[in-house]
């Protein structure tokens, strides 16, 4: 049989060294259990994603090279492209079933590789959420174990790197898990339980302080949104269907999303990002049809992959929207203050502006 794991054996060997040699200089890094992961495969390595760190982490501390599973609908963070180039991954293209990525997954896994995956989907926050079913999927069809990885201390660890602040992060492993087939089951079902308690393990192999679950009761997303014309004092907006602000307001609330257009997509997006300060109705048009364009003919999924449907149709609603107001107001400006409101143990807690985003 024509062999092509493990790949580049070399190179992911020199970076391997190098990680180990410098990441301690960045960060105070705190390995467990990793004696629970093995030395061949096949076998599949699950963790929880918050940004680039935990990848690293899984390259550098995993007793076996990895081959990972990563972002294919979208570009690599051009900041970390040559080092995702580097090292070599499977682009699958989250939102569809990306056969072509599931099948290169299970070639390795059955020439006794390391696939590394992200359950979750993408990048979204140091809280565990749900996860997707890719991970039981590939245990399923290979029969290869899974093995939770929790990583913690991940929330704001990259803008204590570049500030040279040493975070302290966490590589926990946890004991395999095997997904076990059932007649008596409908696949799909079987398939998100399995999930469900990847999940769960990873979560319980996070520090005991993040581990405390979701339990934010009620949650509102919303913008405030004022214009000015022709020197004339600002005004709020009124007569924005709820829907449409709500929409904005969890577009806004994760900068991950804007971020991804501007860096790595390279749209003209940056007046959706300068909160609070005013820019031209005719540059947020601009941004907000560059956005509609890139949904309507390269990845209809973007926000419905990430949110589910009703949330991923409501915020490109609002962007429709928000493009039918700028053309209304074109020769005017804008201000965007979002805003975020959620009630958690009988309290509630109102944030604005910039203290609004999730980082």
């Amino acid at each position: 049989m024509n062999r092509n794991y493990p790949k580049r054996d070399f190179i992911r060997t020199v970076l391997r060294t190098i990680g180990r040699s410098l990441l301690p200089l960045f960060a105070d890094v705190k390995t467990e259990s990793l004696d629970l992961l093995p030395r061949k495969g096949p076998a599949i390595f699950a963790g929880n994603h918050e940004n680039i760190i935990e990848v690293v982490l899984l390259a550098v501390y995993s007793p076996v090279a990895v081959e990972f599973i990563g972002s294919g609908d979208v570009p690599i963070d051009p900041r970390f492209a040559w080092l995702a180039k580097l090292y070599g991954f499977i682009p699958i293209k989250r939102g569809n079933i990306d056969r072509s990525a599931i099948y290169a997954a299970l070639k390795v896994l059955r020439e006794g590789g390391v696939i590394g995956i992200f359950p979750q989907g993408g990048i979204w926050g140091a809280e565990v959420s749900e996860g997707r079913s890719g991970v039981a999927l590939l245990s399923y069809l290979s029969g290869a174990p899974v093995y939770p990885i929790g990583f913690g201390g991940l929330k704001g660890a990259m803008r204590k790197i570049a500030s040279f602040r040493r975070p302290r992060l966490t590589m926990r492993a946890g004991s395999p898990l095997h997904m076990m087939p059932s007649n008596n089951t409908p696949l799909k079902e079987q398939l998100l339980s399995f999930t469900n308690l990847v999940m769960e393990k990873i979560r319980e192999l996070l520090p005991s302080d993040e581990q405390k679950p979701y339990r934010k009761i009620i949650e509102n997303f919303t913008v405030e949104i004022r214009v000015q014309n022709d020197g004339l004092p600002w005004r709020e907006v009124e007569g924005l269907n709820p829907e449409i602000r709500s929409g904005l307001g969890l577009l806004f609330h994760y900068p991950v999303l804007l971020d991804t257009f501007s860096r790595n997509l390279k749209l003209p997006v940056h007046p959706l990002q300068r909160f609070g300060q005013p820019v031209k109705g005719s540059d947020v048009k601009r941004a907000a049809m560059a956005i509609l364009n890139y949904l309507e003919h390269e990845n209809n999924g973007f926000f419905t992959y990430r949110f589910g449907v009703v949330k991923g149709l409501t915020i490109k609603n609002a962007i429709v929207q928000l493009a039918g107001l700028a053309e209304e107001y074109k020769e005017a400006n804008f201000i965007f203050e979002p805003v975020y409101e959620y009630s958690q143990d009988g309290k509630f807690f109102s944030f604005k502006g910039k203290d609004s985003l999730y980082r």
